[in-house]
């Protein structure tokens, strides 16, 4: 149905573009990102674009040279007009004209940086809590002049082929419009245009949670071997805007003629998962972006991802930054390592300020030529040798070690079992000798390889080493899908078993334990009529994935039971007819589809067992999520009754109440059990009493809570 709705709005925007066209048949038109208070790079051969009547002559008027160029719209309408920026200064004026004025005012001439990636440099200033937390910047910001530094933040939108036409606006840079900007642009901005004393323009095109095939041309990931993957399986395939190349086609391609200096990104975490194809996709990306620009040697400077605790695959975070460093391999690029000024607790850090840092000294270097500066480049990983029982491990980009403490961590060390123990560490000017007592006969060193490791080797200008690894064993993040169905005549379930990667073989187990070579592989839908745990594991050139899949079929004396409820669940998590009775658990996942969601009400369901059945115990099963809203009931109490109409209580329970601190928890299963029921009964009324509102310590108070409710099992 959101699909459908999706087609007529985008059939309904289409017509009224169509009309608005018409109605200003013969107009010259210009693109938003073409427009007052705009940056125009200097020393340059600028594009400026648009559209008019076919065959119509448009002239160009340029204040800064008093010079007039003219250009003929082609037979689709289409014009391009390039000429020479000149130096920096400003403001000027450019004039289009043809059976219409177009007047561009407030034009600055100076370096342009396109800034994209997802939230860490999306996130504003306002995002990161506003001038009560940076109110020394915003101290300076109201004592200097920035009229020269401008800013344009394209809109988002997300489209199926690529597009020419973006909405974005240019302002200049003041208190109130760099709260709404990007704060890692801005001030990666400021070092520029506080080294050259020139104009700038920041043009940011950056969209939270978003994965970097999203913003790759769809020719690359098409015909790029290995990269075909992401046709097939998304990062998130339920949102949009995780789709292959539809940020490309409508936040970058539209922008692809503005002539620009280089680019900045700070993306990642959301392709931690596929580490072994980030770093071709990743590569595939910057050579496009260049290309399309028609420059092959744009500098393209990136943010090496931070530490944070995600809470699963502990060394996700390891792989992916050794993917994004691969991408150095490529002529003119450089990396930003923010090993130390990290969150654990917070995936968008607040110090954004040394990021930007960062990155302007990469592109004092890389774009500037500025050699005669200190160390850019962060200590990176040159090769090792195993020395006896110890191995030393030489790093380039600097001459000098040193550690912020006398305890070096994030080292690990292992031998030939592969398996990585903590290490110590002496630092011997640019090298390092790693050893354990542990690991007699060592062959490779992995540092700040977890997700939660933090820098603890710095260069003499304090710049943190990147993370690296000796070996090169293999990595699988390939995930299985299970799909079950629950037939409540003959009461049994047809599973299905998927992986988006065609090369894996699933293998799977029904006992719960670990799938390994030797389990059974997977060819064809299962048929299961009993009590078990499904668990499934994709394997890559005989490599095991990192992740597994698991869902638990349980065969019970409820299973395929008519279920009444009096308040209907949420549309978003309304399950069906037997999600109660089905026999399948729920996951931690709330949007496994396993799960009854109701959004400020009460549970009342009453179970029809269709004939009297001796009952001993009743379970259920609530989750728990406070970071998402959702709380454990207030209240439950189970009942059975012979007839529909007299129930006796058989349980009654008063979960604890979440406090504070859970909302740094992961989601979790409460289990419900009324024991020792012993009597007979056709039908199980279940009351579970909703939260009703956030309290006051969370910080979405007086927000609707939510009450998610699973599997009614019922046992002799």
């Amino acid at each position: 149905m959101e699909t459908i709705f999706r087609l007529i709005k985008r059939l309904l925007c289409s017509l009224l573009f169509f009309l608005a066209m018409n109605s200003i048949s013969g107009e010259v038109i210009i693109p938003k990102v073409l427009s007052d208070h705009m940056v125009l790079q200097e020393f340059s051969q600028v594009n400026l674009w648009g559209r008019a009547d076919p065959g119509e002559s448009i002239s160009v008027f340029t204040s800064w040279n008093n010079k007039t160029y003219s250009v003929q719209a082609d037979q689709e309408g289409k014009w391009k007009i390039k000429l020479f920026s000149g130096g920096p200064g400003g403001p000027f004026t450019i004039r289009f004209s043809g059976k219409n004025i177009v007047e561009v005012r407030d034009v600055m001439v100076g370096e342009v940086w396109v800034c994209s990636g997802q939230s860490n440099m999306e996130f504003t200033f306002r995002d990161l809590g506003g001038w009560n937390c940076y109110t020394d910047l915003k101290k300076k910001i109201d004592a200097t002049d920035l009229h020269k530094m401008r800013l344009c933040t394209v809109e988002k939108q997300v489209q199926q082929t690529p597009s020419d036409s973006c909405h974005a606006r240019w302002f200049p840079a003041d208190s109130s419009s760099i709260l709404n900007f990007s704060a890692t642009a801005f001030y990666f901005g400021l070092e520029i245009y506080k080294k050259f004393n020139v104009p700038v323009g920041l043009i940011v095109s950056s969209w939270g949670g978003t994965p970097a095939e999203a913003w790759t041309p769809d020719e690359y990931l098409r015909y790029i071997p290995g990269l075909t993957y992401y046709l097939n399986h998304p990062n998130n395939p339920k949102w949009e805007a995780s789709a292959p190349s539809v940020l490309f086609n409508g936040m970058i391609n539209p922008l692809h003629q503005y002539s620009i200096k280089g680019f900045i990104w700070y993306q990642g975490e959301s392709n931690r998962y596929d580490p072994e194809l980030y770093s071709t996709l990743f590569k595939s990306m910057i050579i496009s972006w260049r290309k399309y620009w028609q420059k092959p040697d744009l500098p393209f400077l990136f943010v090496q991802i931070a530490p944070y605790d995600y809470g699963d695959y502990d060394e996700a975070s390891g792989y992916l930054r050794e993917a994004q460093e691969k991408a150095l391999d490529l002529e003119n690029t450089g990396m930003a390592v923010t090993l130390d000024i990290g969150n654990l607790n917070d995936i968008h850090p607040k110090n954004k300020e040394e990021v930007g840092h960062r990155l302007a000294l990469l592109a004092f270097t890389k774009a500037y030529n500025q050699t005669s500066l200190r160390s850019a480049a962060s200590p990176a990983y040159r090769f090792s040798k195993v020395e006896g029982d110890r191995i030393q491990v030489y790093l380039k980009n600097t001459d000098l070690l040193s550690g912020k403490s006398d305890r070096l961590g994030g080292f690990r060390i292992a031998g030939s079992d592969g398996i990585f123990r903590p290490a110590h560490v002496l630092i011997a000017g640019s090298s390092l000798m790693v050893y354990s007592n542990d690991v007699p006969s060592p062959l490779y060193v992995r540092y700040a390889f977890l997700n939660t490791d933090t820098a603890s080797v710095f260069d003499n200008w304090g710049l943190p080493a990147g993370s690296f690894r000796t070996d090169s064993m293999p990595v699988n993040y390939r995930e299985v899908h299970i799909s079950a169905v629950f037939n409540p005549v003959l009461k049994k379930w047809r599973a299905g078993l998927s992986c988006p990667d065609p090369s894996a073989i699933i293998h799977f187990t029904q006992d719960g334990s670990l799938p390994s070579m030797s389990s059974a592989i997977y060819y064809d839908t299962l048929t299961i009529d009993t009590t078990c745990r499904l668990r499934a594991k994709a394997f890559l050139h005989e490599v095991p994935s990192q992740s597994s899949a698991a869902i638990g079929f349980v065969a019970h004396e409820a299973v395929g039971s008519k279920v009444e409820l009096k308040n209907q669940p949420s549309v978003k998590y309304k399950g069906n007819d037997y999600t109660l009775t089905d026999g399948i658990h729920g996951s931690e996942n709330f949007h496994d589809g396993c799960w009854l969601g109701f959004q400020n009400e009460d549970l009342h369901a009453v179970i029809d067992l269709g004939q009297k059945k001796q009952i001993g115990s009743v379970r259920i099963n609530f989750l728990t999520y406070t970071a998402s809203y959702i709380f454990p009931p207030v209240l439950v109490e189970i009942f059975t009754s012979t007839d529909g109409y007299n129930f006796v209580k058989a349980g009654e329970f008063k979960p604890r109440a979440p406090e504070p601190s859970s909302l740094k928890s992961r989601p979790e299963i409460m289990e419900i059990s009324s024991d020792g029921i012993n009597r007979q009964a056709r039908y199980i009324k279940i009351f579970a009493k909703n939260q009703g509102l956030n309290p006051s310590w969370h910080y979405a108070t007086g927000q609707k809570c939510w009450l998610f409710v699973d599997e009614v099992e019922c046992s002799k």
